[in-house]
């Protein structure tokens, strides 16, 4: 996608380029222009093709050496690049990366046009173009395959239009220090086109960051839709995402494709039942406050309220927030440690959720907090739970992952990570979820955040389990790699490839087994599955025989250890060009430096106090009626006070039920309020009406709560 990049030129100057090749040319940042951006997506089930599709002119006088840095989903399957040089198509070849960079080399210092695609980081590939001519103009494919996630019964899709601008602290060696400011700016002609194939009927298909036209038809037993962005030149200046949902989402499925190399590539998709009890935790929650956060802070500081109110009764918990530097809520009160969770600390905390979680920290420097947490000492018999909110701008990413991927006592502590806004580092969040042995997920501006994180909060509750082994009918069985943590509700994919097509496959966990038989077995004649099989089986996917390198160039796809690169051997170049010598290699690389607001501006700070004022004073209902409803609550579940119900929801007097004590009246109204008034928001607020509900066991008969319960709505549907 395009870009407008904040380029720091020699002399330290800033400059603006709007582009996504980049050449540093005499001192001068110099923007290839960018003359069209296509994106069309392919998907299939659980899988997704996108083939990314730019333009650029070469309007210089000499031939240019460029960098090109585009985003992608995680860990995709980078399986074909093409570029199209006047009437020359190119096609790269995937090849080890030193030879692959030799390669290049050799042909830019023959004064040959040449391409090198490599992957950066996880998330962000590199595109380095070596000669390109005068006035040419030069069109570059680009196909990747990427899994597609599974969150609240909906297959998600996201295209990542920009890497995420980034906190860089000064030390930082991070290899891409370099792009931390890019987003999409200009009026670049833009089309983003999308076909779906599903096995099962499609319920909806909705987008919660742009409009889009949709059409539904069916074709050869396979259910099909595709559509358009509505405005073919939207601004992506946040990822485009696409959620879709479809009957059955939890049946088990296997995808099968036989492959040109003569093996069977699988893909076994399930939603495991874990059964898994709830166990005794400490909460720790990592709440980004850097300037960064400043459009998204109400929402954090509304779904921060949402996470306390919900625990459990026997826990402990606690609250760091971070930004340039960080702050243990408990040290405010308490101690520098979890505290229990009770109503006084309840209350403490809300105080500081209101006061203090705001968008005022400086830069994003979660490392050091991170670290101080993990270094706590555990309390005996609760495993420590850490829940990071955050919008990932920080550069130091890998050192942040490696943290947590070598914490002591990981059968102790887990980590769990929201990604909040549009343009998130997708790699740190998936990252620190994986490394942490919990569940990552995103919600873009557009989309509410308390489903997900009381989804997070039931994850985390929930005790281990995890895949031990893999049965193939007729085969060996399989042991991952890594052990692979399982969570009720969240899908798993394991890969494979294998000399023959089981007819049974069983997937052995703690506890419990899932198994699928040939007849949930679909066959799919796309030749891609098997490309992104072989990647997660040659980076050490789920299920992995280890093949690494050689499994990469058979497949042809791009890895860590390999690259495509080609050359144009029609044409050479022998003037006026920007040499590219194997030691020079980062003199040509443009600089860019994070220029972004340590703290809200003005006009912001001012638009986020009245939004929290209109909260206070309940104009924006019903969303502040529910916080306001189960602030009431105390950390047990039960309400006291049925005034501050009633006035909460603008109810009369409430004349009946004299036989039952006020705190039993106020609980059983609140549930029926919550019944009522927020039944489609059942997934924000179920934890915590379970409370309520083991709160009144005991206090009341099961008759007895029926019947009350049925005043109460009748009291209820009277205002």
């Amino acid at each position: 996608m395009p870009f407008a990049n904040k380029v720091k030129l020699q002399d330290g100057n800033l400059g603006v380029v709007e582009c996504g090749l980049v050449v540093k040319y005499e001192d001068q940042a110099i923007g290839i222009p960018l003359t069209h951006v296509t994106a069309e997506i392919d998907i299939t089930f659980c899988a997704a093709e996108v083939k990314l599709t730019q333009t650029y002119l070469n309007n210089s006088p000499d031939p240019l050496h460029c960098v090109y840095f585009f985003p992608t989903e995680t860990s995709v399957a980078l399986h074909k690049f093409t570029a199209t040089i006047g009437d020359r198509k190119l096609s790269g070849v995937v090849k080890e990366k030193e030879v692959a960079r030799e390669e290049f080399s050799d042909a830019v210092n023959q004064g040959k046009t040449a391409f090198l695609l490599e992957e950066l980081k996880p998330d962000i590939m590199e595109l380095m173009v070596g000669n390109l001519g005068s006035n040419e103009t030069c069109q570059i494919e680009i196909y990747y395959i990427q899994e597609l996630p599974f969150q609240d019964l909906l297959t998600r899709f996201t295209l990542p239009t920009s890497i995420a601008p980034r906190y860089i602290p000064a030390s930082d060696p991070d290899p891409v220090v370099g792009l931390m400011n890019m987003q999409y700016t200009g009026d670049v002609p833009l089309s983003i086109g999308f076909q779906i194939k599903m096995s099962s009927e499609i319920k909806n298909i909705t987008s919660p960051s742009h409009k889009v036209e949709v059409t539904q038809h069916s074709k050869e037993g396979w259910f099909c839709a595709g559509g358009t962005l509505e405005d073919f030149t939207s601004l992506l200046d946040r990822d485009f995402v696409l959620t879709l949902e479809c009957d059955d989402p939890l049946l088990p499925v296997v995808l099968y494709e036989d492959t040109e190399q003569g093996e069977v590539a699988l893909m076994m998709s399930f939603i495991p039942e874990t059964h898994a009890k709830e166990r005794l935790c400490e909460f720790v929650f990592i709440v980004d406050c850097s300037g960064s956060m400043y459009r998204k802070i109400g929402d954090t500081r509304e779904a921060m309220r949402m996470f306390i109110q919900s625990l459990p009764e026997d826990c402990y918990f606690n609250i760091v927030r971070f930004g340039s530097s960080y702050e243990v809520m408990a040290s405010k009160f308490l101690s520098s440690k979890s505290v229990p969770y009770n109503d006084e600390t309840l209350k403490k905390a809300k105080e500081y959720i209101d006061k203090s979680v705001d968008a005022d920290m400086g830069g994003t420097k979660i490392l050091k907090p991170l670290k101080k947490v993990l270094g706590w000492k555990y309390k005996k018999g609760y495993e420590r739970q850490i829940l990071i909110l955050t919008d990932g701008r920080v550069s130091n990413t890998e050192k942040v992952i490696k943290t947590i991927k070598n914490r002591s006592n990981k059968d102790k502590c887990r980590v769990f990570s929201l990604g909040i806004g549009d343009r998130v580092s997708r790699e740190l969040v998936k990252g620190m979820a994986e490394a942490g042995d919990g569940i990552q997920m995103f919600c873009t501006s557009n989309e509410p955040m308390r489903e997900k994180v009381i989804r997070m909060l039931s994850c985390a509750c929930s005790n281990r389990s995890e895949i031990s082994c893999v049965e193939m009918e007729g085969q060996e069985s399989l042991t991952p790699p890594v052990p692979v943590t399982l969570f009720t509700g969240e899908k798993t994919v394991l890969y494979t490839l294998t000399p023959t097509l089981p007819a049974e496959i069983t997937v052995h966990c703690s506890g419990s087994k899932h198994t699928v038989t040939s007849g949930n077995f679909v066959q799919v004649d796309s030749g891609k599955m098997p490309k992104l099989v072989a990647h997660k089986v040659a980076t050490g996917g789920v299920v992995s025989e280890g093949r690494g390198v050689e499994l990469a160039l058979n497949y042809q796809v791009v890895t860590k250890e390999t690259s495509f690169v080609c050359v144009d051997g029609d044409v050479t170049y022998t003037a006026n060009m920007v040499a590219r010598e194997e030691e020079q290699e980062e003199n040509y690389l443009v600089e860019y430096n994070l220029i972004g607001p340590s703290s809200p501006p003005p006009l912001e700070k001012k638009r986020m106090e009245r939004s929290r004022r209109r909260l206070e004073a309940g104009e924006d209902e019903p969303a502040a009626q529910l916080t306001k409803l189960m602030d009431l609550a105390d950390t047990k579940g039960g309400f006291s006070d049925l005034a501050k119900i009633r006035a909460v929801f603008k109810l009369g007097e409430l004349t009946t039920a004299s036989n039952f004590a006020e705190d039993i009246v106020a609980t059983v109204l609140a549930l029926v309020l919550l019944e009522i008034k927020f039944g489609v928001q059942r997934d924000v607020w179920y934890r915590f009406a379970g409370k309520s509900e083991k709160w009144l066991d005991g206090k009341i008969s099961k008759e007895e709560l029926k019947n009350l319960k049925d005043e109460m709505k009748n009291f209820v549907s009277s205002f």
